[in-house]
């Protein structure tokens, strides 16, 4: 999905991190692993699931900025590229529901079959809808000048995460209400600019769209000569991370939510962007020869965030979240690692079957196949 000439092994490496990120968040998601649903409350197991999903929650912003940083320089987009990951995400989940449904000898049931097919796989869509964009936006940048990129970042960073997260924040206080009536599910209506009930917690295509450019403005920043330490931006993330934790902690003294309902873990939250930045800067930082271990193991990127969810139910999760801290843990991590490495498998098996058929539509499909935004600037 990521248009690369050169595959980077340290940015490949962040690709890999970002997917055992994606395990973490679904094995503590209360509707999916339910770690936060099983947990004993406020036990310090309770306390790293929190840590963990705070240092992980930016990992969705850190795909679609790694996007941003490497397409910038490309008005060029493969209409095949989407439509293969579309496929494989159709004969995945059909295969889960084969496996796991007609064991049951229930009967059909449509509702069952489509149920495996979302709601859960929501990123595919939105980063399929930014692929397409992309071109015309990275054309964009490419004809403006530094003060414009500048002024256009501090714009989305302002209409787009700062100020409908200053609303996220009223309205999940019940500091604001109309006409003296409790805010309709903790949202206020009609005031944030990029829907009518608010930015949801930034799982939209404007959030994407603001992390894709930010990875085209490092992208320039880096070319001018920006450099940063790897340590300098540990201290970063570290700093990053003990500040969101807290702010999880107040979050739940003020409210009396449960943790896991903060609103601090919205992806648009500054916080939560400003983490996807310092992770990126710390891997791009890295000074990595090119492995060849590493650029063949991201390949089960994708199939991780597939394939997990349907393992998630037999994980026993409920019974390692009330175990000791340690046991957890390790739990944890197996699981992550784990599930990486068996989905790396099934996608190197359905890659050796499909990968023939594809290199033939491959060949035949040339024309109306790509969506090109028109030429770079040159002198940019």
């Amino acid at each position: 999905m990521i248009e690369q000439t050169k595959r980077q092994s340290n940015i490949e490496l962040l690709r890999i991190f970002a997917a055992l990120g994606v395990v973490i968040l679904s094995y503590n998601d209360s509707s999916l692993g339910g770690g936060f649903a099983f947990v004993e409350d406020s036990s310090f197991n309770h306390f790293i699931l929190v840590v963990f999903e705070s240092l992980f929650i930016c990992v969705i912003n850190v795909y679609v900025l790694i996007s941003g940083y490497f397409n910038r320089d490309s008005v060029k987009r493969d209409v095949l590229k989407p439509i293969k990951s579309i496929t494989m995400y159709l004969v995945f989940e059909l295969a889960a529901y084969l496996i796991k449904e007609l064991p049951k000898g229930e009967p059909f049931s449509f509702k069952t079959l489509f149920g495996y097919f979302a709601p859960s796989y929501w990123f595919i869509f939105i980063y399929f809808a930014l692929y397409l964009v992309s071109p015309f936006i990275s054309l964009l940048w490419s004809h403006m000048k530094l003060p414009a990129k500048k002024a256009l970042l501090g714009v989305f960073i302002t209409l787009f995460s700062v100020y409908p997260f200053i609303w996220d924040v009223i309205s999940h206080l019940n500091l604001y209400s109309f006409w003296n009536e409790p805010c309709a599910n903790g949202i206020v209506q009609g005031i944030s600019p990029i829907s009518l009930f608010g930015a949801d917690k930034g799982y939209t295509l404007i959030n994407f769209i603001l992390m894709y450019l930010i990875g085209c403005y490092i992208r320039d920043k880096v070319e001018n000569g920006l450099k940063e330490k790897p340590a300098n931006m540990l201290v970063l993330i570290g700093s990053n991370l003990v500040l969101i934790v807290c702010w999880t902690f107040a979050d739940r003294m003020l409210t009396g939510y449960p943790l896991h309902a903060t609103v601090c873990w919205n992806f648009e939250n500054p916080l939560i962007i400003l983490e996807s930045v310092a992770l990126f800067m710390f891997f791009n930082s890295l000074k990595m020869k090119p492995n060849k271990v590493i650029n063949y193991l991201a390949a089960g990127v994708l199939p991780t965030y597939l394939i997990h969810i349907n393992v998630l139910e037999y994980l026993q999760i409920e019974r390692f979240v009330q175990s000791g801290t340690l046991v957890m843990v390790l739990h944890m991590l197996g699981c992550m690692f784990g599930l990486f490495l068996v989905s790396f498998l099934i996608y190197t098996l359905y890659d050796f079957i499909t990968r023939p058929v594809f290199n033939k539509i491959s060949k035949k499909w040339k024309r109306y196949r790509y969506i090109v935004a028109g030429r770079l600037n040159p002198n940019r």
